[in-house]
């Protein structure tokens, strides 16, 4: 019996070194319309190798179509309905809804801690229900690092002079800066539950440098005037280094850092523009115990910061300059897109040199960042942007290639989205309608679904879906299509506990808003790019691409839920 112990063990692991490695990586946002129609994704040109090398297809993803829900099933192998996560809000109750990113309201395991618990060392780098730890993320030979989900200490900020509080005299403490032909001028401010100190100095006759600390501490970075027109796109200077403008990381408490990025700083000293990025302490879970306080403190001083996103909220409202003039605003705005991009894959290699492991979860948001602000102008066929995009694209690919180059020919890559982008020009407040009709106290809607007070109200069920099927927008019939989660259940993954009780699609165009504002119909000014609705749609279907040596045959579609066993599979168990 112990020979026969000693002999499995034996073929388990050359089995298990003849596999290699298996890193996942999900771009969220990248659906399958995109990489393959978008002429700017053209850019994505290691992605591209590997489908013609690979396999790839098209991929039906959770519904609704959104981030939370999505990235459960592929990291459970099981929708909703089972795992916990219907919506990015879970209505755990008819007025009680929750986050749907963080990882306490999982239900079912996720596959890194399947394969850990089988000897196979797994790190998972910012996954959706990544925090906190528990036995559904975490375990024995699992490394679980997060930052989306901590507690903010500072919300990213763009600061201009005359929001800054000046100061006569230098801080105590405040590291003073090199001689100067210039006054140095000193400012503070307080952004979430920090305060900073900064100078402003000259290296000669002209203000050129902003000096920033943490409570006026002797820690310092300087952030540099550069302007956002002498970077080139990555494509035309792959050598050029990503966000090269930025400063250094400034340390937090030893908990979190910022960078700061100087874009405008006028002849007085006391106008200009600055942008700060979040501040967010890193989760690190290790074994299931989330003391890791030694890497945390060695990520944070040799990789920077934790950075979740990039500056889409400024450049959207316009404070990063004009959009679609000069292009400044979408040069600057792509700066924090490459940070991004940067800051994360120092951090993936950080895990990968400190834990060695043989399975990683990497994610990325760029995609979905950038084609919420321009999916939607591009699908109604404005080409202004594509030279942006392309840029977008860029960003996402060298990340891609920069992993991809860590891998060896025994060793498989899946990349995979969450879901597609669809366009929208009108937003539709249906819960200003129900409140109108008089159901405000009997029932919610939210995320493609009408929720009940009353679960078991099937005569106010039928008497919404008659109504609602007959409401129009102008021409238009508002509603396309209806889903009872017993009638749709197997093929969706909906319902359940924490489930919707009748499920529908919008017609094309629509998005809808939980807001109950008025009035009920808004449209756009400028074409959305947005996501929720029937995941089948075409430009919602999500991308699943993958390349290794045991990857032959090319499926014709797949499913969210089919990317955990495939992973399990992949690692021979």
């Amino acid at each position: 019996m112990l020979r026969l112990l000693l002999l499995k063990a034996l073929c388990f692991s050359l089995l298990a070194q003849q596999q290699g490695r298996v890193y996942l990586i999900s771009l969220d946002g990248l659906g399958f319309e995109a990489f393959s129609e978008d002429p700017a994704a053209q850019e994505l040109r290691t992605m591209h190798k590997l489908a013609a090398e690979g396999i790839y297809a098209p991929m039906q993803s959770a519904f609704p179509s959104l981030t939370a829900p999505a990235h459960a099933s592929l990291f459970t192998g099981v929708y909703g309905d089972r795992n916990g996560i219907t919506a990015n809000q879970i209505p755990l109750e008819f007025d009680r809804r929750v986050n749907g990113f963080r990882g306490e309201y999982l239900r079912a395991d996720t596959f890194w801690v399947k394969a850990a618990a089988s000897g196979i060392r797994s790190v998972a780098h910012n996954p959706t229900q990544g925090f906190p730890c528990n036995a559904h993320n975490s375990g024995s030979g699992v490394t679980l690092i997060n930052g989306y989900q901590t507690e903010e200490l500072s919300p990213q900020r763009l600061l201009r002079g005359e929001e800054v509080e000046w100061l006569p005299e230098s801080p105590a403490r405040f590291a003073p800066p090199p001689a100067s032909r210039r006054p140095v001028l000193y400012f503070q401010y307080t952004s979430g539950r920090l305060q900073f100190t900064g100078a402003v100095f000259a290296k000669g006759f002209q203000y050129d440098t902003i000096r920033l600390s943490a409570r006026s501490g002797a820690r310092y970075v300087d952030a540099p005037l550069k302007s956002a027109e002498m970077d080139p796109p990555l494509a035309s200077h792959p050598a050029r280094p990503l966000a090269r403008y930025f400063s250094q990381a400034l340390p937090i408490a030893g908990i979190a850092a910022v960078h700061f990025r100087l874009f405008e700083l006028a002849e007085s000293g006391k106008q200009f523009l600055l942008y700060q990025t979040e501040a967010k302490p890193i989760s690190v879970c290790h074994n299931g115990e989330t003391q890791n306080e030694g890497f945390k403190k060695r990520l944070l001083q040799t990789a920077g910061a934790f950075i979740g996103n990039g500056a889409g909220r400024f450049y959207e409202e316009g404070r990063l300059g004009p959009r679609s003039t000069d292009g400044i605003a979408e040069r600057r705005w792509l700066e924090t897109l490459e940070l991004h991009a940067r800051q994360t894959m120092r951090h993936a290699r950080a895990l990968l040199a400190e834990f060695n492991p043989r399975l990683l979860i990497d994610y990325l948001s760029t995609a979905d960042d950038l084609l919420h602000v321009w999916w939607g102008s591009y699908k109604q066929g404005d080409r202004f942007q594509e030279p942006w995009r392309r840029w977008g694209y860029q960003i996402i690919d060298w990340r891609i290639h920069e992993l991809r180059q860590l891998l060896g020919p025994a060793d498989h890559v899946l990349i995979v989205s969450d879901h597609g982008m669809t366009s929208a020009r009108r937003e539709f407040r249906l819960n200003t309608l129900l409140r109108q009709w008089g159901y405000a106290n009997r029932v919610w809607a939210q995320d493609s679904f009408l929720r009940l007070k009353d679960r078991r109200d099937d005569a106010l069920l039928a008497e919404l879906r008659s109504r609602l099927s007959h409401l129009r927008d102008g021409e238009t019939s508002v509603f396309a299509s209806w889903f009872l989660p017993a009638e749709a259940r197997a093929r969706f993954g909906i319902g359940g506990e924490f489930g919707g009780d009748l499920y529908f699609d919008l017609a094309p165009g629509y998005y809808l808003s939980s807001a109950p504002k008025e009035p009920v119909f808004e449209s756009y000014s400028i074409p959305r790019g947005v996501h929720g609705p029937l995941p089948t749609r075409p430009d919602l279907l999500a991308l699943f691409l993958a390349h290794g040596p045991q990857l032959q045959s090319r499926p014709v579609s797949m499913r969210s839920v089919d990317v955990a066993p495939l992973i399990l599979k992949l690692l021979g168990l």
